[in-house]
């Protein structure tokens, strides 16, 4: 009998336990949202933050687009070390080891030399050389059909003769003859040669460019103040040209540097960058150039945050202080997957927000002021919001 009244009593226990539970639960879920997340402990920067109440009012309805957040005044591209030169050598164009021409009233013989020059636009002093074997009458040489000489030649060494500029094609004829006998019918005149060579100055202008690139953000391109090129040259003075710096394609350096010069800072025009890749070229003429410390600097622009207003008279203001209406904020954003964070000034009174959700909601009932009210973005990484909007709810 006594271990019936037990567990009687055990049950009675349970069923009162239960029914205390239940009216607990039904008592959080009945309070209002912001009490709930008091009494809950929860943060009031959470995207299930609810506001609730019927919009009577809308406040501020903005689109403040792409907001952004420069986390330094300065972006550095670094550029590796260049070395360009444009090396002038001679070299041997066309050779032969033997020619031989005669002339006379029944006969005639020429002997001819191709000569190919690969590279027209970097070959000059072109000269011919040659030794005399034995001639009788006048030494004929012409190129391109040209006389480039024309006289008595003894045996030996000939003084080099030099080609005109002008006469130069990438494939030219060299052709020697040898001068009539005129009114001695009877004889030939001829003329033998040997070691023949062609030499000319031919700059090498593989090296003579460098091509670099580096990249530019969109955040950095809205936001260029000023740009500045900067190297140091290593360089002998006496046997350099013009060295020339092009920023995707526009000029923006042609000179001989100092070579002594620590460094030479360049600036030029903002809008010489693009977004994404750009290109930076050094070039040379003549000599050879050793270039370190580059740098492209861009100096960015002050960002000003958004700041936006809207009005609430005497008698909103009135309603909001005494609890019959609220003022509520919501950010709508563009991204639904990445981190959005930042900060909300409401007249001065900071508000953090944080979320990966596409809108973000918060009371500003306890900030507002009678009259004119701002709202100001400040974030703390580049944002999109689609919209702002504050409310005046019933």
């Amino acid at each position: 009998m006594l271990g019936t009244k037990r567990g009687q009593s055990a049950a009675g226990a349970a069923v009162l336990i239960a029914i205390i539970a239940a009216l607990i639960v039904g008592f959080v879920i009945l309070i209002p949202p912001q009490e709930r997340a008091k009494l809950l402990d929860e943060g009031t920067t959470n995207d299930t933050t609810v506001v609730p109440g019927l919009v009577e009012k809308k406040l501020l309805d903005v689109s403040p687009g792409r907001i952004d957040y420069l986390t330094e005044k300065e972006v550095e591209h670094p550029i590796p070390v260049v070395n360009i030169y444009a090396k002038t050598e001679g070299k041997i164009l066309a050779q032969k080891n033997v020619a031989y021409a005669k002339k006379g009233i029944f006969s005639e013989q020429t002997d001819v030399l191709t000569v190919v020059v690969p590279d027209l636009a970097h070959t000059e002093h072109m000269l011919l050389s040659l030794d005399v074997k034995e001639a009788e009458g006048k030494l004929i040489v012409l190129f391109n059909g040209e006389k480039v000489f024309n006289d008595e030649v003894g045996s030996g060494s000939l003084a080099p003769i030099p080609i005109p500029q002008n006469l130069l094609k990438e494939e030219n004829t060299l052709a020697f003859a040898v001068s009539s006998p005129g009114l001695a019918f009877w004889r030939t005149n001829e003329v033998s040669l040997d070691n023949i060579k062609v030499v000319a100055d031919v700059t090498s202008v593989e090296a003579q460019s460098s091509r670099n690139v580096f990249l530019v953000s969109e955040t950095e391109k809205k936001n260029l103040d000023k740009v500045t090129l900067q190297f140091q040259p290593s360089c002998n003075l006496q046997e350099v040209g013009l060295l020339e710096v092009s920023i995707n394609g526009k000029k923006v350096y042609s000179s001989v540097p100092d070579c002594d010069l620590n460094i030479i800072p360049i600036e030029f025009a903002p809008e010489a960058l693009n977004q994404g890749e750009n290109e930076v070229v050094f070039r040379t003429e003549k000599g050879d150039y050793l270039l370190t410390h580059i740098m492209v600097k861009s100096e960015l622009k002050d960002v000003e945050f958004p700041t936006y207003y809207f009005d609430l008279s005497y008698e909103e203001y009135r309603s909001v202080v005494d609890e019959d209406k609220r003022v509520r904020l919501t950010m709508n954003f563009v991204d639904v997957v990445a981190r959005k964070f930042g900060d909300l000034e409401i007249n001065g009174h900071k508000q953090y927000f944080d979320t990966k959700e596409v809108s973000h909601v918060l009371d500003l009932s306890d900030d507002v002021v009678q009259g004119t009210n701002s709202v100001k973005i400040k974030p703390r990484k580049t944002l999109e919001v689609r919209e702002l909007r504050v409310d005046l709810l019933e």
